[in-house]
């Protein structure tokens, strides 16, 4: 207890001290705040989908181009979703930045994903309003199929 009371009037003596010293301890605790916010919602928190832990990613590398990541092509990824028996469901995407246009409003560029297989069924996920894709809508040719955020289709289209 002696100690404690000797420490405090040590810091009473010298203000500049004890400021410089609250302050460098006020910056470490929010640095260390901060740095651990964000690795905990970047890497320890788990993926917001059904059995996040058995999702895998797959790639294709190319040693001879130097590639060490690289999407499977259409025609590969095809070929692996027929052969494969270790998963329960395949499915593959891409970014996709398309344009949207129409009579009732300004074209507008869209952030979004171009996906095929099973992919809701494999984040295990179901569309709140409408449908997945089915089968015949990944084949090469057909008509496009697009399922909307329900924030895009509030804000886009007034919920109707």
């Amino acid at each position: 207890m002696n100690e404690l009371r000797f420490a405090l009037r040590q810091l009473r003596k010298s203000p500049a001290f004890t400021f410089i010293a609250i302050l460098t301890l006020a910056l470490g605790i929010g640095a260390n705040t901060a740095i651990f916010s964000v690795v905990n919602a970047v890497i320890l928190r788990p993926l917001p989908y059904q059995a996040p832990e058995q999702l895998v990613w797959i790639w294709e590398t190319s040693p001879k181009n130097e590639i060490e990541e690289e999407p499977l092509s259409f025609p590969n990824f095809n070929d692996f979703r027929q052969q494969a028996q270790s998963f329960e469901a395949v499915g593959a995407f891409t970014g996709a930045a398309p344009i949207l246009s129409g009579a009732d409003g300004e074209p507008e560029r869209l952030t979004g994903a171009a996906v095929v297989g099973d992919f809701f069924s494999v984040l295990g996920v179901e569309p709140v309003l409408g449908r997945k894709f089915v089968p015949e809508e990944n084949e090469d040719g057909k008509n496009r199929v697009a399922i909307l955020s329900h924030a895009f289709w509030q804000r886009r289209f007034g919920g109707d």
